[in-house]
């Protein structure tokens, strides 16, 4: 009986223990999960989150200017702009917010186009975002002019083949992609912070997570404004 006993209660202390290995493997994993998504963002380093440019883009104005380069046949760029637009929307008195499609293909350059038409005709803000939904969740046909006059039409937008083909949208389209290219833009979506920062999704961060990382970059920014501002008021005494 008391070798029963015996086994009994090795056998009662073996299943605790096992218990208590995964209770510690669970709360570990969730440790390891706050750690992860609250994690400050002085952490973020150049070469690893963002990358600094050697020579960067002149930038004017007191706004802090933040350019998306983006396609609507990139389907990251699609998750990531009703965040974006809210994060523009909540800080629109401090950042001077731009988009620019990239011209990769000559699909990118027909989307392009199509982008810098609505522009053309005030109707970005309107039709920006549904033509993205209708693009990746309705799989619309974007595979010629006549498709996206067709998806045109069907919004009621009057002359938009002649503005799709129009010089103005054409040197804009010129511009976007001169642009891109002399910033060597590699990915979508990338964003541009004051000219110098560049952040793009990838592995180190996510593309939710590249908002966090322009933040921080504007902080830096505005924090080595000040820091300048102080200088010359230092030097003019």
């Amino acid at each position: 009986m008391a070798r029963k006993q015996s086994a009994f209660l090795m056998r009662q202390k073996i299943a605790l223990g096992a218990v208590g290995i995964i209770v510690l493997v669970v709360l570990g994993y969730l440790v390891s999960v706050v750690i992860r998504d609250s994690a400050p963002l002085g952490n973020f380093v150049a070469g690893e989150h963002y990358v600094l440019l050697e020579d960067p883009r002149r930038v004017r104005g007191d706004k802090i200017e933040v350019i998306e380069f983006f396609s609507y046949a990139c389907v990251h760029c699609f998750n990531l702009d009703p965040l974006l637009t809210d994060w523009v929307e909540s800080r629109e008195d401090s950042v001077n917010f731009q988009r620019r499609p990239v011209v990769a293909s000559d699909l990118w350059r027909r989307l392009a186009s199509h982008y810098y038409t609505l522009e053309s005709l005030n109707l970005l803000e309107s039709h920006h975002y549904p033509f993205f939904v209708d693009v990746h969740n309705r799989k619309l046909d974007v595979s010629s002019v006549d498709a996206l006059a067709d998806w045109a039409a069907d919004h009621d937008i009057q002359g938009y083949r002649e503005t799709y083909s129009g010089s103005d949208v054409q040197r804009r389209v010129e511009a976007a992609d001169r642009l891109s290219r002399s910033l060597q833009i590699a990915s979508v979506p990338t964003l541009l912070v004051q000219g110098k920062y560049v952040v793009s999704a990838g592995r180190a961060v996510g593309p939710t997570r590249m908002l966090d990382v322009v933040d921080h970059l504007i902080e830096l920014e505005r924090a080595a404004t000040s820091v300048n501002e102080e200088t010359v008021r230092d030097q003019s005494r």
